[in-house]
C-alpha cells in the first residue's frame, strides 16, 4: 500500500473556515475563529486520512503570472474582511508551531504549487489527497490523486476521483480547464465566452471532447447565436484555459522529508494557551505525529477513589458534591444506569445496588454540581421529590456565551481553563468518576465568570429554578386524542389529493408537484409564468416566489395550500403519532433552556412551538391536545403584547407609557400619531400598517424591509418611520443609545441582565456591522420578554405546588402559558395564573394577560 500525501489548499480552507465558524477572539483580542476552524478540519483529516505526509499551500501575493497574462484576472475579487486578513499570518505561525511545512513562492498561486507537488510526488510511488474548496483543482485527480472537495463549511467533504467526477460532474479532470475556457469564472474574473453557461459548455464538451475540438468543429455547433458568441471571442476562449490551468512546472526547493511534522513544543504550548485553544492542544498531543508535545499539555489530576463499603449516603448531607451519571433516555423518566459522585475527600463510582440510597442522599447536599441539571432532577423524582440545591455548569457557559450551538465536556474545559481528557481505554465507571471530579473542579471557575459579567443574579434567580420547572413539565406531558388524529390525517390527506388532482388539471398533466425541477418546467416553461429567482441548479419555486406569483395563474394559490397540507401531515399528524406513549397516551417533549441565544426557550420532539395558528388547518393541530384523564379543561394564559410594553418602560416614552396606561388599542394609537389623525377615524389599514411599524421598530427594520413587509413604496415607508420617530422620540433615543452602549462594550444586555456579545459591531463590513446593530437593538426586548415569561414559569410552578393543587403546567409557547385543570379548580388556576403573569415583574405599564379555556387547545387560544 503507498504511503500518502496529504496537500492543503491553506487560503482556500482558511476563507472557508472563517465563514463557517463564529467570530471568536482570544484574550488578547485576536480573532481566531479561522484558525480554530482550520485547525479543526486538520485533526479531522488526521483521523479520516491518517497522512504519512503533510503540506499546506498558500497564495503568496496577490500578483502572479496570470496577471501578467491578463491583467483583469481577480480584479473583482474583493479584499479579505478585515477580521479574517490577520489569521493568515497566526495560521501561518501556528502551522509552523505544529511542524507542518508551509509552502508558498512569489508569482505564483497555491494552486501551482499543489498541482506541482502532486504531480512530483506521484512519481514517487506516492498517493496523494488534495483538500480543498476549490473546484479548480479536479484538473488534478487521477489514479493517484484524489480531490477533497469541501461541500459545506470546512468538514463535510467529497472524495473526488476519476469515476466520482464523472458521475458527479459528467466530464474528465482534463475537461475541467476546457469548461472554464467556454463558461468562464466569476470568481476569479476569468472571461470565458460572454453568454455561456455550465450547461451549454457541458454540451459542448460533451460533443466535442475539448475547446479545441469545439473550434475545429465550430461549423457543426447547433443554434447562430451562440456560434456567432464562439467566433467572436475565440481569443477569450483560449486566454481563459490558460488562466484557468494549474502550472505543474513551479521551481519548489524541499525535501519529502519536510512533510514529516517536527513540532516545536514550548511554542507549540504557549501559542496553543494565549489562543484559548487548550483542548485542541490535547488533541493534537493523542495523534502519533505530534506525540512529543503530549508533556506539554495539561495534566488531569490524579483522583482518589473511595471504597462505597467504607463510605455511607448519609454523610452528604450538608456537603458539595458534583454528579456524573448514565441513563437511559426513556420518557418521562429517565432511568439511571450509572452515578459517579466526587465529594471533598475523593471521587465515588456508586455500585448498583446503593443509587437509590445515594440518589436520596444527594436531596441533603448544600449543593449538587452537575452539566445537566435537568436530567438530574428528571431521574431523581424516580427517587425522591425531584428538588435539588442544583449548580449546572453548562447553564453557566450558556448564560456566558448563548450564541454557541453546543456545550460539551470538551467546551467546557476549554472555557473554563479546566483540564479534562475522556479516555475511551478507560472502564465507563471510572471515566465517569473523571467527569465528577472535572465538573467539582471547573464549578469554581464557572461561578466566578458568572459574577464577573454580573449574571449571577440571572442565573440564581431565573435559570437554575427553571431547570425544576422544565424537568416537571416535560415529565407531566400532553396528552393527544389519538382517534382524532388518525381522522384529522385521513381528512387532510383526502384534501392533499383532491388539490393535487386540480393541480395537474391546471397544468395540463400528471407530474411530481414536490419535484422543485418539474414544478419549475410547468410554471415557467409550460404556463409561461414570469421567472422570480433562479438558482445554480434551475428555477426557484420557493414560498416567497410562489407568493409573488399568487395572482397570475389560479395553479399557484393550490400549490401553496397544497404544500401547508402536506407540511401540517408529514411534520405534525405523521410526526406526532409514533411519539404518543402507548401507556399513558401522552406526548413528551423536550424544552431547551440552552439553545436560542435571545434566552427564549424552544421545544423538540415534538417541536410544540411551531404548530401553525394563522391558517384553521394549522389550529385544527392544536384541538388535537387535550385534557388527560382526571382533567376537564385546557387553560391558556397569553401575554398581550409584552414587547410593545417592554418597548415603552425601557424607553420611557412618554406618548406610548400614555397609550398603554389608558389601555388603548396601541396599534391604534400609533396610527393616530403616525398619520395624526383622530383614534376614531384610523382604518383598518392604518391600523395594519402601524402595527407592522411598531414590531418593525423592536427588529431594527429598514424602510426597504418595511415597503416590503407591507407592500407600500420605499418613500413611504421612509415616511412613516420619519413620522414615528418624530411622535415617539424617547424610543429613537432608546434605540440610539442601546447601539453606541453596545460599541462601547461589545454588547448587547436585557434589564435582567443577561448577555449577548456582537463582536461585528464595529465591523467594517456593513452587512455584518447592521446585523450587529439590529440585534443590539431586539436584545434588551426580546431577552427581557423572555426572562419575564420564566419568572412567571417558575412562579406558576411554585404556587401550584405550595397551594399542592391537581393543576398541571404542561407547555410554554413564546407569551403563552398552558395547563391542564380539573373544574373544581379552574377559577383557582385562571386568578392564580393572572396574578403571576401580571405581577411577576413591576414596569411602567400594566402587564396585561389573556386567558381562555375549553376542552382542547384550540379552545383555549
Amino acid at each position: 500500500m503507498k504511503d500518502n500525501v496529504v496537500i492543503i489548499d491553506g487560503s482556500s480552507l482558511l476563507y472557508r473556515a472563517f465563514y463557517a465558524m463564529p467570530l471568536l477572539t482570544d484574550s488578547q483580542g485576536r480573532y481566531t475563529n479561522a484558525v480554530y476552524g482550520f485547525l479543526n478540519m486538520l485533526l479531522k483529516l488526521y483521523e479520516q486520512l491518517d497522512p504519512e505526509y503533510i503540506a499546506v499551500a498558500f497564495d503568496k501575493d496577490k500578483h502572479t503570472f496570470r496577471n501578467d497574462m491578463y491583467a483583469e484576472y481577480k480584479a473583482t475579487r474583493k479584499p479579505a474582511p478585515d477580521e479574517l486578513r490577520p489569521q493568515f499570518a497566526l495560521i501561518r505561525e501556528t502551522l509552523q508551531c505544529l511542524g507542518i511545512c508551509v509552502l508558498e513562492l512569489e508569482g505564483y498561486e497555491g494552486d501551482d504549487i499543489i498541482g506541482t507537488l502532486a504531480r512530483e510526488l506521484e512519481k514517487q510511488n506516492l498517493s496523494i489527497d488534495i483538500v480543498t474548496g476549490d473546484r479548480d483543482a479536479l484538473q488534478l485527480v487521477d489514479d493517484d490523486v484524489t480531490v477533497h472537495l469541501t461541500k459545506k463549511g470546512i468538514t463535510n467533504m467529497l472524495a473526488v476521483t476519476p469515476d466520482v467526477m464523472q458521475a458527479e460532474y459528467g466530464y474528465t479532470p482534463a475537461q475541467v480547464i476546457d469548461m472554464k475556457a467556454l463558461m468562464g469564472d466569476t470568481a476569479d474574473n476569468i472571461p470565458g465566452v460572454p453568454g455561456v453557461g455550465e450547461k451549454t459548455a457541458l454540451k459542448l464538451i460533451t460533443q466535442f471532447q475539448s475547446v479545441a475540438g469545439v473550434y475545429e468543429h465550430v461549423d457543426e455547433v447547433s443554434g447562430k447565436k451562440l456560434k456567432e458568441k464562439l467566433v467572436d471571442h475565440k481569443d477569450e476562449a483560449f486566454l481563459s484555459k490558460s488562466l484557468a490551468t494549474i502550472r505543474c512546472d513551479v521551481p519548489l526547493t524541499y525535501s519529502l522529508s519536510e512533510f514529516v511534522p517536527q513540532p516545536r513544543e514550548e511554542d507549540v504550548a504557549e501559542l496553543f494557551h494565549s489562543l484559548g485553544f487548550k483542548n485542541l492542544l490535547e488533541r493534537f498531543a493523542a495523534l502519533g505525529q505530534f506525540s512529543h508535545i503530549a508533556r506539554q499539555a495539561a495534566p488531569q489530576a490524579e483522583l482518589v477513589f473511595l471504597d462505597p463499603a467504607a463510605w455511607q449516603p448519609e454523610r452528604l448531607a450538608g456537603q458539595s458534591v458534583a454528579v456524573a451519571m448514565v441513563c437511559d433516555p426513556a420518557v418521562p423518566v429517565p432511568e439511571l444506569k450509572q452515578l459517579a459522585l466526587a465529594v471533598p475527600d475523593g471521587v465515588l463510582r456508586v455500585p448498583e445496588d446503593q443509587l437509590t440510597a445515594y440518589m436520596k442522599g444527594l436531596t441533603q447536599c448544600r449543593q449538587v454540581i452537575t452539566a445537566d441539571g435537568k436530567t438530574l432532577l428528571k431521574v431523581l423524582s424516580a427517587y425522591a421529590p425531584p428538588q435539588l440545591p442544583l449548580e449546572d455548569t453548562t447553564l453557566a457557559a450558556y448564560l456566558l456565551d448563548p450564541t454557541r450551538t453546543a456545550y460539551g465536556l470538551t467546551y467546557l474545559s476549554e472555557k473554563f481553563a479546566v483540564p479534562f481528557t475522556d479516555n475511551p481505554d478507560q472502564p465507563a465507571a471510572t471515566r465517569l468518576a473523571h467527569e465528577a471530579a472535572f465538573l467539582s473542579a471547573l464549578w469554581p471557575q464557572a461561578e466566578a465568570a458568572l459574577k464577573k459579567l454580573g449574571l449571577d443574579s440571572l442565573y440564581k434567580t431565573i435559570e437554575v429554578p427553571l431547570l425544576h420547572t422544565l424537568a416537571v413539565m416535560e415529565m407531566n406531558g400532553f396528552t393527544i386524542d389519538r382517534q382524532k388524529l388518525e381522522d384529522m390525517e385521513q381528512d387532510l390527506s383526502r384534501q392533499a389529493d383532491v388539490l393535487e388532482e386540480a393541480i395537474y388539471d391546471d397544468a395540463g398533466e400528471v407530474f411530481n408537484v414536490n419535484s422543485t425541477k418539474q414544478l419549475g418546467t410547468i410554471l415557467f416553461q409550460k404556463l409561461g409564468l414570469p421567472v422570480i429567482k433562479k438558482t445554480k441548479t434551475g428555477y426557484s419555486t420557493d414560498s416567497a416566489v410562489l407568493d409573488e406569483l399568487a395572482d397570475k395563474h389560479p395553479i399557484i394559490p393550490k400549490i401553496l395550500q397544497f404544500r401547508a397540507l402536506k407540511k401540517l401531515i408529514s411534520t405534525y399528524l405523521e410526526g406526532l403519532e409514533p411519539l404518543i406513549s402507548p401507556v399513558t397516551g401522552r406526548i413528551y417533549t423536550s424544552f431547551n433552556q440552552m439553545v436560542t441565544a435571545t434566552g427564549r426557550l424552544s421545544s423538540s420532539d415534538p417541536n410544540l412551538q411551531n404548530i401553525p395558528i394563522r391558517t384553521e388547518q394549522g389550529r385544527k393541530i392544536r384541538s388535537l391536545f387535550v385534557p388527560g384523564e382526571g382533567y376537564d379543561y385546557i387553560l391558556s394564559g397569553d401575554y398581550s403584547q409584552i414587547e410593545l410594553r417592554l418597548l415603552a418602560h425601557l424607553s420611557q416614552d412618554p406618548t406610548m407609557i400614555d397609550g398603554f396606561q389608558k389601555g388603548q388599542d396601541i396599534h391604534r394609537r400609533t396610527a393616530s400619531e403616525v398619520f395624526g389623525i383622530p383614534l376614531a377615524e384610523v382604518t383598518p389599514e392604518q391600523r395594519s400598517h402601524a402595527k407592522a411599524v411598531n414590531f418593525g421598530i423592536i427588529y431594527g427594520i429598514s424602510d426597504f424591509g418595511l415597503a416590503r413587509n407591507i407592500s407600500i413604496t420605499r418613500q413611504q415607508a421612509k415616511e412613516y418611520i420619519e413620522s414615528y420617530f418624530a411622535r415617539y422620540s424617547a424610543v429613537h433615543g432608546y434605540m440610539e443609545q442601546l447601539v453606541a452602549e453596545a460599541r462601547e462594550s461589545g454588547m448587547a444586555r436585557t434589564m435582567f441582565g443577561r448577555i449577548r456579545e456582537l463582536p461585528e459591531i464595529n465591523s467594517k463590513n456593513f452587512t455584518r456591522r447592521s446585523f450587529a446593530e439590529r440585534t443590539a437593538m431586539n436584545t434588551p426586548i426580546q431577552g427581557s420578554a423572555a426572562d419575564i415569561i420564566k419568572l412567571a414559569m417558575n412562579a406558576v410552578q411554585s404556587e401550584l405546588e405550595q397551594r399542592g393543587l391537581k393543576s398541571r403546567l404542561l407547555v410554554q409557547v413564546h407569551d403563552e402559558l398552558v395547563l391542564e385543570v380539573p373544574a373544581a379548580e379552574r377559577e383557582e388556576i385562571e386568578a392564580l395564573l393572572r396574578d403571576k403573569m401580571e405581577h411577576v415583574v413591576t414596569l411602567s405599564v400594566p402587564l396585561t394577560v389573556d386567558i381562555h379555556y375549553g376542552t382542547n387547545w384550540e379552545e383555549a387560544k
